[in-house]
């Protein structure tokens, strides 16, 4: 009789045992949820942008959520200060990633104020755009990866690439009229090595398979990239070289973040 209670007792205890381990798992997943909720964005609704690193707030341009879209209006560019190439220039919005990581963005481009899906005509060879930019977790210091969307001067509707390392630039992009509309889907993927892949694609409307394309054929940037370390900054930003194509806003439907 005392062998059958003690067995009672045992097999209740890893009942108990096994309901807590249940409901552990149950609660990780919800904080792994959340966490992918806060770092993922469709940007809904109205506002100001929700759970970002906002470096240098008060620099153009004036950021928010519009119509369910990120939405950036760039109606200045004096002194040439709306590219975020420093702590004291241009406006980052961004996220504190550790590599391996895979950042997209949706939709990333240029449009008018009237209308952020209709591109903006390239008069007068402006350099108008947003899209991506990677920067070490310093952000005084001048080194960042970028790949924009937009017009380069005399080269129109195209991507640009840029790697930046302690100042020193390099650029290149993919050609004038690769992305007729003015916006593209734009991944880049952080390595184990600390390195990033760039591709990118026709914008994917439908939520059906990508079919993405290498930058430049390797998915590498210009010249010298920077060194990364264990964590980066990878988020929004929307810069004009001079005034031609001033004003003008950058849009994105939403980023995933993996």
């Amino acid at each position: 009789m005392k062998n059958l209670n003690l067995l009672l007792i045992l097999s209740f205890l890893l009942f108990i045992i096994a309901c807590d381990s249940d409901e552990t798992d149950s609660n990780t997943g919800d904080e792994n949820t959340e966490e992918l909720s806060q770092l993922s964005d469709d940007f809904s609704g109205d506002g100001t942008l929700i759970d970002y690193v906002t470096n240098n707030a008060s620099a153009l341009p004036d950021v928010s959520r519009k119509n369910g879209r990120y939405h950036a209006n760039l109606t200045s560019n004096t002194n040439n200060i709306t590219l975020h190439y420093h702590e004291d220039q241009g406006l980052l919005d961004a996220k504190k990633l550790s590599f391996p990581f895979e950042f997209i963005a949706r939709n990333i481009g240029i449009g008018t104020q009237e209308d952020s899906q209709t591109a903006p005509t390239s008069v007068n060879s402006p350099y108008n755009f947003c899209g991506v930019q990677v920067h070490v977790l310093n952000l005084e210091t001048p080194s960042s990866s970028h790949v924009v969307v937009g017009h380069r001067g005399p080269t129109a509707f195209t991507i640009e690439g840029k790697n930046t390392s302690n100042g020193s630039s390099s650029v290149n992009d993919i050609g004038a009229n690769t992305v007729a509309d003015g916006r593209a889907d734009i991944r880049i993927v952080g390595n184990e090595d600390h390195m990033i892949t760039v591709y990118w694609q026709t914008p994917n409307s439908t939520s059906g398979e990508d079919d993405w394309t290498l930058y430049n054929g390797t998915g590498d940037l210009p010249g010298t990239a920077p060194i990364f370390e264990d964590e980066v900054y990878v988020g929004l930003i929307t810069y004009a070289f001079e005034l031609t194509g001033v004003p003008f806003v950058g849009t994105c439907d939403g980023i995933e973040i993996k």
